[in-house]
């Protein structure tokens, strides 16, 4: 579909975070709630977010433990619910995503009660101090993952707040690469969404986001390929900062958007500019001095974006269980979810059957030893289809718990010497 088709009149920018910040809880430690299903105590904190606070919760009578999402916006409270009716026709175990156990209201609150789940995604990315996680351990990662956004869209329903953060363990004891995806309270069928509208949050917001062109489920591929990709170098690949660090830092990565993107992307002056008089006519990324005359921005610091291939050597010389083909399919599939156009994004479906997570690329006796590892980093998180294809013994395993070697400096100054210029 040509971009044209989309583009009538456009909407005014609008922001689906319509709250910032929360009021104070006075909901504390000891105090009891009643739902419809039964009463809860509520046990110790476990965070807090834009509207509200998560808790640890006992249900009487049992020795169930919740976790009760206590939301201070009764509207964001609704609609989160709303989002959770929606996703129920989807088996939550089977698609990787978070189980609802009931909702209710007490006093000014919304009260969300979910399953128990373990430590996130990005607890487990700060507990490596920014180390690269195992090429193993982030296939196992990226399937439960693009079954989580391949059920969304068999719905229509887009996650819209992909992030380390919202991938939570379900129990590291028993299972432990199983995940979950949290947090649905952004969730929403992109057909309800304007031209213009602001979502996610840097650094994993999707370039037709920043720009400003028509938004479908594919803003979620993108987030999930930045997870992957800050799991592969250790660090997010992008600025926190600003659209324009992303914007700048995914033209060193990836190269300009195609021009028809920019061509009707409506906030695409911001970032770029038509040189028409030139020899030689094309788009052009602005200098920061000229994004911060247009927007009134101050561009704090230009980040350097790390080499995608570099990288594949900083793991051959980090993890004794390395695979040359592996890396070579990773980048590739990783490549191809974070494809700036949309129209030509991969999709969850096609990812899937991608040879990084189906491991037909594995085969072969040479390769048989990682191979069995790399099914028993599936068989940790739960994933038992690849069984018959890779029969494994214990003594072809290679323990993906490998002690990371001290080095010298830390990641992010080794990287420095590797960036992208």
């Amino acid at each position: 579909h040509s971009f044209q088709i989309f583009f009538g009149g456009f909407p005014e920018k609008r922001s689906l975070f319509s709250q910032t910040h929360s009021k104070m809880c006075d909901v504390q430690t000891g105090h009891f709630l009643m739902g419809s299903l039964g009463l809860y105590q509520v046990g110790k904190f476990l965070g807090r977010g834009s509207y509200g606070r998560v808790a640890e919760c006992t249900k009487m009578g049992s020795n169930e433990t919740f976790a009760i999402k206590i939301v201070d916006d009764l509207r964001a409270g609704s609609e989160e619910m709303e989002a959770m009716k929606i996703i129920r026709s989807l088996n939550p175990d089977q698609n990787n995503l978070i189980k609802i156990h009931e909702c209710f209201q007490y006093k000014d609150y919304m009260c969300l009660v979910y399953e128990m789940l373990d430590e996130s995604l990005e607890d487990f990315i700060g507990k490596r101090s920014f180390h690269p996680a195992h090429l193993c351990q982030i296939r196992a990662i990226a399937q439960q993952m693009l079954v989580a956004l391949s059920g969304l869209e068999s719905i229509n329903v887009l996650h819209g707040d992909i992030k380390p953060d919202n991938i939570m363990f379900v129990d590291q004891i028993t299972n432990p690469l199983k995940l979950k995806l949290i947090d649905f309270g952004l969730a929403v069928n992109p057909q309800e969404l304007n031209v213009g509208t602001q979502m996610q949050i840097n650094p994993f917001r999707a370039p037709e986001v920043i720009l400003g062109l028509p938004l479908d489920v594919s803003v979620d591929m993108w987030s999930l390929a930045v997870v992957l990709a800050t799991l592969y170098i250790g660090d997010v690949p992008f600025s926190y900062n600003s659209d324009y660090e992303t914007i700048r830092g995914l033209v060193q990565l990836l190269g300009l958007p195609e021009d028809d993107l920019l061509h009707y992307g409506k906030f695409s002056y911001d970032f770029f500019t038509y040189e028409e008089e030139s020899s030689q006519p094309g788009w052009r990324l602005n200098t920061p001095f000229e994004y911060s005359e247009a927007t009134g921005e101050v561009v704090k610091g230009l980040n350097e974006i790390p080499d995608l291939d570099a990288m594949a050597e900083f793991h051959h010389d980090t993890f004794p269980l390395y695979e040359e083909d592996d890396h070579r399919a990773f980048l590739d599939l990783l490549r191809s979810m974070l494809a700036i156009d949309p129209r030509q994004r991969m999709t969850p479906s096609s990812a899937l059957a991608h040879d990084f997570i189906t491991m037909n690329h594995l085969s072969g006796e040479r390769k048989a030893s990682y191979a069995a590892s790399a099914k028993h980093a599936m068989r940790e998180a739960g994933i038992k289809d690849m069984e018959e294809r890779f029969p494994t013994t214990s003594t072809d395993v290679v323990s993906l718990k490998i002690q990371l070697p001290a080095f010298p400096c830390s990641l992010i100054q080794y990287l420095k010497f590797n960036p992208i210029k």
